[in-house]
């Protein structure tokens, strides 16, 4: 599994030209086997003889509202590897402005607008996160089903604003692949989660996907390289004066 997660990693980040020569990726871990199977396997090719001269930093946004992961003890994980870990405390809960309630969207916003921050400050040009292609899938089902149009997470976003670049190393990574990887590391025993359960919409998609490729896992590949292959003949367009 270690061959093969490694493998499909190389493989994103040739074909979205993910990583080139020379940058240096702030590599978000949230404490969760995602996250830190990322970091794994990010670490090993930025300190040994990859074919691409690149540098690495972890970090960790902590929350005022959330100590799951203090408890995780993510931080030793890293520590024994030998990764390099920089966490930054922040205020979301205090952040909120009266009368507003908590939310992942505001959660998510804060979290990454401190990553910016810190990579921006620290000299890194890319930012990576640890989503993989179970996410990207169902963020596109999401999004059709809840907002009425095609779009999803992608492998690389550009920034129109900022320097950065997001990166997603896990897109071409299936998440029981993760999970059989963390199981074996021991990942999985110190993985947290969120306080707030809010992905019941994510669930649902997780389960229509499930549901499809429950014959042939070969469906869900086939889910993942249509999102490459849109045939606009095919597609409807809004006609316009």
């Amino acid at each position: 599994m270690d061959k093969y997660i490694d493998r499909k990693i190389n493989q994103a980040i040739l074909r979205y030209n993910m990583i080139e020569p020379g940058d240096k990726v702030a590599v978000a871990v949230s404490g969760g086997k995602d996250s830190l199977t990322m970091a794994y396997f990010l670490s090993r090719k930025a300190n040994s003889a990859y074919h691409i001269d690149f540098g690495m930093q972890a970090v960790h946004v902590r929350t005022d509202f959330d100590n799951s992961v203090e408890k995780s003890g993510f931080d030793k994980f890293l520590k024994d590897e030998g990764i390099p870990l920089t966490v930054i405390d922040v205020p979301v809960l205090k952040r909120l402005k009266p009368g507003r309630k908590m939310n992942c969207y505001w959660c998510s916003s804060q979290r990454r607008m401190e990553l910016m921050k810190f990579a921006s400050e620290s000299g890194c040009n890319k930012i990576a996160l640890g989503h993989h292609m179970d996410d990207i899938l169902e963020t596109f089902f999401m999004n059709m089903a809840y907002k009425g149009e095609m779009s999803t997470m992608l492998p690389v976003m550009k920034f129109d604003h900022y320097e950065q670049t997001l990166i997603r190393p896990l897109a071409l990574v299936k998440e029981r692949e993760i999970i059989d990887f963390a199981d074996r590391m021991g990942l999985s025993k110190i993985a947290c989660t969120c306080g707030f359960d809010t992905q019941s919409k994510r669930r649902e998609m997780r389960s229509a996907i499930e549901f499809m490729a429950e014959k042939d896992e070969k469906i869900r590949d086939n889910l993942f390289e249509a999102l490459h292959h849109p045939v606009p003949r095919y597609m409807i367009n809004q006609e316009t004066d």
